[in-house]
């Protein structure tokens, strides 16, 4: 990926050195850590991951929505399950590996996607997918859970 300059500092973008699959990882990785045993993700959050996924329709977008919601019960139940033991750790720190994995792999997903749905409908000029994973990753570093 082709490092661009930050205009105020004229230094190379740290998350534009980074290939898709790094920037997705990034991205997974923040959006697991908003998953807690107690605390469901908003549903400004869950739109959120939704949108950057790029479905293309209402209809993709439901189908995106019922995905992420199987995906965040699956971690919680095993967040929920942890009892502090060794093998309940090693179960928490094995779905949280697979959680970020998949996420990985949705978000992923969304970059082809937002670039056939700008190709399609938006003649080329929609928002560039990367840069709005980027974005996502920006805003939401050192927030935590």
């Amino acid at each position: 990926m082709k490092q661009t300059r930050d205009e105020n500092t004229d230094a190379a973008h740290p998350l534009d050195a980074g290939s898709d699959e790094e920037l997705a990882a990034m991205a997974a990785e923040l959006v697991t850590s908003w998953v807690s045993a107690s605390t469901p993700l908003t549903e400004s959050q869950g739109w959120t991951i939704v949108g950057l996924q790029h479905m293309g329709s209402g209809q993709g977008e439901m189908y995106a929505w019922g995905k992420l919601g199987t995906w965040e019960q699956q971690l919680t139940a095993v967040l929920a399950a942890d009892d502090g033991s060794e093998e309940s750790r090693r179960r928490v720190r094995e779905a949280k590996r697979a959680a970020i994995s998949e996420m990985r792999a949705m978000l992923l997903a969304g970059i082809p996607s937002g670039e056939r749905t700008n190709r399609i409908w938006r003649n080329g000029l929609g928002p560039d997918p990367r840069e709005q994973l980027r974005r996502f990753v920006e805003e939401h570093a050192g927030q935590g859970a």
